[in-house]
Order: structure tokens, then sequence, then C-alpha cells
């Protein structure tokens, strides 16, 4: 009798694990939904969707594009994204308990810089901040090697940057502010110096490709892009060097689709998600992918503190005084 009880037991138990297992196998392998917020354009998050739906062909993935800025009031105002991507550090930090805590399959090869600690998000790539200059219109001595350089004369009226009501925009700002002693001097004698400020963080680049204005700073895909089309422009890394930005993927608390959000997750920290980040010509921050074809590696940039946390906390700030200079 017992031994019957026994048997009996052993393959209720068996029958329990292989129900369990199969209704895990429909949920992960059944449609499924994802809505994404992408702070990168429409074509960087196609590329992201293509590549992630060829592995996951059940996922149907919507994709919401729009600045970080504004990426990151819509998550606050409680809008139900399930992921957001390509999206600066002090913004997911302003966003932090609307992210789910998820430690990815791919933990293991991120280091704590490159992760929150409470695994809310993980840095997906480096938009770190460069020159850019047309090398028709600049040589020799005209070619700048330090952020101060742009305060120069001889540089009045060539040099065109992203507002800082943009992320990379902000980020510009608040570098030139550290880099200053605190102060937003620099800035003022740029200014001065009649730079132009456009709206958004692309034309810029493109107006130096044009021949429109002689220099700009921008993050380096775009720079990277420019040159693989043949355009007449290459980078420069100031002397003083850049600031060590990241920008990164989560998952939002309000999102419905968490099993799919999680899979994403899972995608994007991995050597294969890292390669489409690469492919966008962003520089990826997992171990085991290069940087972006025809820029140096990271071992022979100079970097100095980027202070995310302050950069958040002065934001509103840094930008009313700046818009005070113009």
């Amino acid at each position: 009798m017992k031994r019957s009880l026994a048997v009996f037991l052993v393959l209720l138990l068996v029958l329990t694990a292989v129900l369990v297992g199969c209704k895990k196998e429909q949920k992960s392998t059944g449609p499924m939904e994802l809505v994404i917020y992408n702070g990168g354009s429409d074509a960087e998050g196609q590329k992201m969707i293509d590549a992630f739906t060829a592995k996951y062909p059940n996922i149907k993935v919507t994709q919401v594009q729009d600045k970080s800025a504004n990426i990151t009031t819509r998550v606050l105002q409680g809008e139900e994204a399930d992921v957001v991507t390509l999206i600066g550090k002090e913004n997911l930090d302003a966003m932090l308990d609307h992210l789910v805590s998820y430690k990815t399959a791919n933990d293991k090869k991120y280091t704590a810089e490159l992760k929150e600690h409470d695994y809310k998000y993980y840095a997906t790539s480096m938009p770190l901040q460069v020159f850019m200059y047309n090398t028709d219109m600049l040589k020799g001595d005209m070619i700048p090697t330090s952020w101060f350089d742009l305060s120069h004369p001889k540089y009045k009226g060539l040099i065109v940057l992203g507002s800082p009501s943009t992320g990379s925009g902000y980020a510009q700002l608040y570098m030139m502010y550290k880099l200053s002693g605190d102060n937003l001097n620099l800035v003022k004698d740029i200014v001065a110096n009649k730079a132009v400020y456009l709206p958004d963080s692309t034309s810029g680049p493109a107006g130096v490709e044009r021949g429109e204005y002689a220099i700009t700073i921008t993050g380096e895909k775009n720079v990277g892009q420019a040159m693989a089309k043949g355009s007449p422009v290459t980078y420069l890394y100031p002397k003083e060097g850049t600031g060590r930005r990241i920008e990164g993927c989560g998952i939002c608390v309000n999102g419905k689709n968490q099993e799919a959000a999680k899979l994403f997750m899972d995608f994007i920290t991995s050597k294969e998600g890292a390669e489409v980040i690469l492919s966008m010509s962003r520089r990826s921050t997992h171990p085991d992918v290069g940087g972006p074809a025809g820029l140096p590696g990271l071992k022979d940039l100079k970097f100095f503190p980027y202070d995310d946390a302050e950069a958040s906390k002065l934001k509103k700030s840094l930008q009313a005084e700046f818009n005070g200079l113009l």
C-alpha cells in the first residue's frame, strides 16, 4: 500500500512538472505584444525590432519614437510603455520609480557602472560627445584641440550646437559647466561667439556635412555615419577628454507585456543585441563587441567624470541660466 502510494506521488509530481513546463512553453511561444518607447531614431528602433522579431516572430512589436525628455515625461505620467530604450542615464534615473527590477540573462557581462544597482536598467550604448568638423573648412591651426578653443574669435559664426532642451545638447551644457569650474562662463563665451543653437541634435551635424557650419559637438554615431557616407568631416576628441555617458534600456512598471519585455531585455543585453547597437554606429557597452568603425577604442579615449545624478538635479536651473544668455 505504501509502495503504491509512493509510486502515485512520484507520478503526480512528474505530471505536474510536465504540465507546468508545457504552460511555460506555451506562454513564451504563443502570440505576444510589446510596446517600445525609443529615444533613438525611427530607423534605429526598427533595426532593434527587426532583429528581435527575427528571434521571436511570435511577438508583435509597436514602436513609439520620441525625444528622451518627452519619453521620460510620458512614462512619469503613467503611459503604458513596456520598454524604454536608447534613453540617457539621467532620464532613466528620473523615471527610476517607474521601472521594474529585472536581472537579465546577461547580467554577468555588465560591470557595476553599466547597470542600475537594483537592475532597473542596463547601459546598452555610450553616447560619447565629440567634436565633428568639416575638413574642407578647417585645416591646420584652425582645427580646435580643446573645449575652450570654441570661445576663440576665429570660430565666430562657424559653430552650430544642439539646444540644451535635447538630451545630448544638455549633456554638452553640463560638461562645459563642469569644465568651467561649476559655472557657465565657457558657454557664455561660445554664445557670444555667435554659435547657432538648433532645436534638435541632428540638424547641426547635417549642417557641418553640407558646409553650412564648420564645427559642432555631437554623438559619435553622427560622425561615424557621416564619415561612412564619404562626407568631408572627421572627429576630434578634445584634449580634456569627454564625459563618460551611458544610455540604456529598462522595463516599465505600467507595461502590460512584462514577459515580452523581459525577453527584449535579455536580447538587447546579449552580444547579438549589442551587435545591432553597433550597426547603428553607436558605441556598445557589451565587453565582447568592439567600437564603431573608423573610431578609436575605449582604451584610447580620455574621460572626465560625468555625474548623472548631479546633471539631472541641475538640469532645470542650468537650462534656465542658458536661456538667459541668449
